[in-house]
């Protein structure tokens, strides 16, 4: 046994002989008098005022029902604290996967650790992060959301705080629910679930509850909606018309692109807009330097992805004896995702001189010179189009088994133990829009495939050879697996004249695995534009932690807390390849807290503590592997003196990328801080606000897309030369490989009023609440010094961390009926800085000698506030009615004309609502 493991084990023995110690001197002052202590989130020992002493913010069942959400995503999602979690928007053209996350801080993902009734689940990816769509909501009974780090209770990901799902227990009827959501046009959602219950612990023993669900949510089309239907921008910026042309040069009718024998560009044009004047439908004039046509690829999104997720969850718990309970849960879902976005872009396609697409489309365009100096090939750039947009299913199903002990021992020692696993295995298939490269370039090169022809025109016999040629199929299959043991226990150590010294205990032990293995057909590398490449790896890590903490009363107003940890987290090993990368990383964290009882109606709280993460498992150990393509098109970010730019076009285009790991990556460091203050002067008023910061050293990011290409000096060995398989030209690619950027900065202030009035007719609960973001920035990859932010405009990084994110609810409760109004509100923000182009796309503004006249702006997007209402019938009996209306106002994404994550043109999807105005009617029937 290493000396590392050696001494967790020892902390945890030695902790636990000291408590021994303990218990024997304060077991004789205990009394008969028994106050329930009830374990909070953000501490291992069992309290009875931790609620206050803790920035917990708990949401209940009713809290739940009020907000009119229908999964655990959006419920998240519409917490002020949240910012920088991945949306199901992602998923279109972004790097979402098919997953929704929790993160708070505007910090990343990796940071917020999410907690299953108190204990870890199988993430994601082969970090921290976990799927919320594995997390039925009608399974829920309340969710804990701590915005305080816990790192030295919790390990590395609880920088930011935790959020812990409470699944129901102590059921005792049956109900069934069903809900319909309809927008205005597409985007529906239909819901239906059922929790029974059985048992009841104090009386039979034994107790046992049961929920299932089925959820589905149709796609939303970007044709839906005015604001996302269409890339080709117009607007006006302080009164000067502009316009943005966001298509892209792979377009039906396709375009040509002609080199000489030397491989230098001579010519590029559109033969069907030569023949006609025109281009074709959903493509637009390239303004900028060719005669192509640009298609309008926004025009063909869905810009929500459709969606299903069946679900059932079982937690029972048994009395062993009076003292001692068993306790299990049981969780199952499978949740599919499909995603689809724009038809398949080609890139350069082979047309060999002499065939049939050159004879007809290509010849008659060439001038006498151009054609004395051809190579042996030109080359079409097109949109399959005729053939359906790419397509891929995120069919995810995850499992999770908790097995587990709680109870007290020798009457003063609350312990809980459990031993968990939990598994996520998502496959991902291409169901269509993609086309075996060789049954392609066949259909080509003899004109069967006609992509010099306009939509229209492209016949029956073109069609039937492209479908004949498509590639549909699984691609790979990914397996998250989890499995870990803790113990935890808090007793009594001794007593102070103000009260008991507590303590608490635990050391836990964690089996990471994280396994990419790719299809036979991903494997044979047939598809079109798969640059191959992929590679099957199975990385595993073990970690080991032990921690113990104290709550002390220092006085009958003063109570102090604090926690010490250790951890040792492993070396990445790969399995498939047989050797370990990386190495053991290991560090002792710690966190103070206190709580003082300034007056009767005043609590002050804070607390100070340090973080350790270190780089996730793909981070550090993942093998050169395909990530698709840029998420925006860019232009050629070398000068033409550099060979790679071989690898580029004559215009903005979507570039390769490639992930890789880092195995020299150092773990990340953390201080965290909080300070704040109750005051309650009645039983209806409290007011909450905390101060609170975050600052981690040698943090771990991927450097932006953005920042790769705006700095190609900075980022040079992430720049590469690729061939493409199709047409073995050169091709330019970029790797998004972790590194270190230094530091990151990130403070704020959380506030809560609630407030109750007692009516003659009825009561009114009102509560309004926010995170105001004070700071928010990070050096820029690889520099010290450099600073950059995202907090109120459009970062670097692609991200918008918003100023001001509020909430209010307003519920009034009166006989049968309860109203609830919601409103949400975001601040405003800077919009990237963009070129753009003076004038129309049918009449750009020109300087005198023909050019464009571009301007580079930033405009300001303004804050929004959406604005929802429910009502409740309850005068039925054992049956509720709900009916409401989501968004009423209608409000619609505010424009953005920067380039935001995956395909979406002109706004942002990621922060704001794209349904609309939405009605829904919910049903609940108890028997």
């Amino acid at each position: 046994m290493s000396k590392l493991k050696l001494s967790v084990l020892h902390l945890a023995i030695g902790t636990t002989l000291l408590s021994g110690v303990a218990f024997n001197a304060s077991a004789a002052n205990d009394s008969d008098e028994q106050i329930e202590r009830i374990e909070v989130t953000g501490s291992s020992i069992k309290g009875t005022d931790l609620a206050t002493a803790l920035p917990i913010n708990i949401i209940s069942q009713e809290d739940i029902k009020r907000t009119g959400v229908v999964s655990t995503a959006d419920l998240i999602a519409q917490l002020p604290a949240m910012q920088g979690f991945t949306t199901p928007v992602s998923s279109v053209g972004g790097g979402g996967g098919g997953s929704a996350t929790a993160a708070l801080r505007g910090l990343d993902d990796e940071y917020t650790l999410v907690l299953l009734n108190g204990r870890r689940i199988a993430p994601v990816g082969s970090g921290g992060a976990i799927d919320l769509n594995s997390i039925p909501l009608s399974a829920i009974e309340r969710v804990e959301v701590l915005t305080d780090g816990a790192s030295a209770l919790y390990g590395a990901d609880a920088i930011a705080g935790v959020v812990n799902f409470i699944l129901k227990t102590e059921v005792e009827e049956t109900s069934i629910t069903a809900r319909f959501d309809a927008p205005k046009d597409g985007g529906e959602s239909y819901n239906i679930g059922f929790v029974s219950g059985f048992g009841d612990l104090d009386n039979d023993g034994y107790n046992l509850v049961v929920s299932a669900s089925y959820d589905v949510r149709e796609q939303l089309a970007a044709t839906d909606r005015d604001f996302a239907k269409t890339g080709l921008l117009e607007f006006e910026h302080n009164n000067q018309p502009y316009f943005s042309l966001q298509g892209s040069p792979n377009a039906i009718a396709g375009n040509a692109f002609i080199l000489d024998k030397d491989n230098n560009f001579i010519a590029a044009f559109n033969p069907a807009r030569e023949a006609n004047g025109t281009c074709d439908v959903n493509t637009a004039a390239d303004v900028d330097g060719t005669d192509w046509c640009m298609f309008d690829y926004t025009s063909t999104l869905q810009i929500y992805p459709e969606s299903d997720r069946a679900s059932i969850t079982i937690s029972g718990e048994a009395t062993v004896t009076d003292d001692i309970n068993l306790f299990t849960t049981v969780g199952w879902s499978d949740f599919t995702q499909t995603t689809r976005i724009a038809p398949f872009p080609t890139g350069t396609v082979n047309i060999p001189v002499g065939g049939t697409l050159y004879n007809q489309y290509i010849e008659p365009n060439l001038t006498a010179e151009q054609e004395a100096n051809l190579g042996e090939s030109v080359f079409g750039l097109w949109r399959g189009l005729p053939g359906g947009n790419r397509t891929t299913e995120w069919a995810t199903e995850s499992t999770h088994l908790i097995v587990g002990s709680e109870g007290t021992l020798f009457d003063t020692v609350d312990f809980n133990t459990a031993l968990v696993f939990s598994q996520s295995e998502r496959k991902q298939s291409i169901l269509d829009g993609y086309y075996n490269r060789d049954k392609f370039n066949a259909g080509t090169a003899s004109g069967e495939i006609d992509i010099f022809a306009s939509l229209d025109d492209f016949s029956q016999s073109s069609q039937d050879t492209l479908n004949a040629a498509k590639h549909v199929g699984l691609e790979d299959t990914t397996t998250t697996t989890m499995t870990s043991f803790d113990v935890r226990a808090s007793q009594p150590l001794f007593e102070l004249p103000a009260g008991d010294v507590y303590v608490g205990y635990g050391f836990d032990v964690r089996r990471n695995e994280y396994e990419s293995i790719r299809s036979e057909l991903n494997k044979a590398d047939t598809r079109l534009g798969d640059g191959g490449g992929d590679r099957d790896y199975n990385l595993v890590r073990d970690t080991q932690g032990a921690f113990v903490e104290f709550q002390i009363p220092v006085l009958d107003s003063l109570s102090l807390s604090t926690a010490l940890r250790y951890d040792n987290i492993g070396s990445v090993s790969d399995d498939i390849l047989g050797k370990d990368i990386g190495k053991d990383e290991a560090d002792t964290t710690y966190k103070v807290s206190f709580r003082w009882e300034a007056s009767e109606s005043v609590v002050v709280r804070g607390s100070v503590g340090t973080g350790f993460r270190a780089a996730t498992m793909k981070e550090i150990g993942e093998p050169r592997v395909s990530f698709g393509v840029t998420s925006a098109a860019y232009g050629c970010p070398l000068p033409s003196s550099d060979p790679r730019s071989a690898g580029c076009l004559p215009t903005d285009i979507q570039y390769l990328v490639f992930n890789e790991g880092n195995p020299n990556l150092k773990p990340e460091r953390s201080e965290q801080a909080t300070l704040g203050f109750i005051y309650s002067p009645t039983t209806d008023v409290t007011i909450k606000m905390d101060y609170w910061s975050v600052e981690i050293e040698d943090q771990i990011t991927r450097p932006q897309q953005a920042a790769i290409f705006a700095n190609p000096e900075q980022f040079s060995d992430l720049i590469i030369l690729d061939e493409d398989p199709n047409t073995k030209t050169p091709r330019l690619a970029i790797i998004q490989s972790a590194v270190n950027i230094g530091k990151s900065e990130a403070s704020g202030i959380d506030w809560q009023f609630d407030l109750k009035n007692d009516f003659s007719f009825g009561t009114l609960k009102s509560t309004l609440g926010g995170t105001y973001m004070i700071d928010s920035r990070y050096t820029q990859a690889g520099t010290s010094d450099v600073w950059r932010s995202s907090l109120g405009k459009y970062g670097e990084d692609e991200e918008v961390v918003f100023r001001n994110n509020v909430q209010f609810i307003n519920t009034l409760t009166h006989g049968d009926f309860s109203h609830t109004v919601l409103a949400n509100f975001k601040s405003g923000w800077a919009d990237g800085a963009t070129d753009v182009q003076r004038g129309t796309i049918a009449n750009p503004e020109r300087d005198e000698d023909g050019g464009l006249i571009t301007d580079n702006i930033q405009r300001r997007v303004g804050g929004q506030t959406t604005v929802n209402y429910q009502l409740l019938y309850t005068g039925i009996d054992s049956m509720s009615i709900t009916a409401g209306v989501k968004n009423m106002f209608d409000k619609v994404p505010p424009m953005s004309i920067a380039d935001p994550e995956g395909h979406l043109v002109g706004y942002e999807g990621r922060y704001y609502d794209q349904f609309g105005r939405t009605l829904f009617l919910d049903l609940n029937y108890r028997f």
